[in-house]
């Protein structure tokens, strides 16, 4: 099965079986929320089985306005491409990955390189764990 896990934000970071990277969107929200829908739709051309994201922390308004917004892109764009979609929890992808659903940052990046990830980049560590958690766990996760 092929999975892709993203890790939202205004750097989302992308992880799939062998591959992990991200993009920074700038600009203003309509800017980049229209940058990210395009990058998407690009994306949904190639063979995914499903698709999968951190559901988004409330934070300030701002920020939980825009990464809201992109789950919202996010979601159409798959939809619209019809593949499965999962938003899981991001305390549940932590204390999968380091046993602690209110890890660090830094722990998050640990965990990552047990599960093959090289990089330095936090936003792509989540993406890994991330993808690591879908390939364990996809079986017990509903479809939305």
């Amino acid at each position: 099965m092929k999975i892709i896990a993203f890790d939202l934000g205004s750097t989302m970071a992308y992880a799939e079986d062998k591959h992990v990277n991200h993009r920074t969107f700038t600009g203003s929200r309509l800017e980049r929320f229209c940058a990210i829908q395009r990058w998407l739709a690009e994306l949904m051309w190639q063979p995914y089985d499903i698709v999968v994201y951190e559901t988004p922390l409330v934070r300030g308004q701002d920020a939980t306005r825009s990464l809201w917004g992109i789950a919202g892109i996010l979601e159409a764009t798959v939809t619209q491409a019809q593949k499965p979609i999962i938003s899981i929890a991001v305390p549940t992808i932590k204390k999968f990955a380091t046993g602690d659903g209110m890890a660090a940052k830094i722990e998050m990046l640990h965990a990552a390189k047990k599960f093959g990830y090289r990089g330095d980049n936090e936003h792509e560590a989540d993406a890994v764990c991330l993808l690591a958690y879908a390939k364990a766990n996809l079986e017990r996760t509903p479809v939305q």
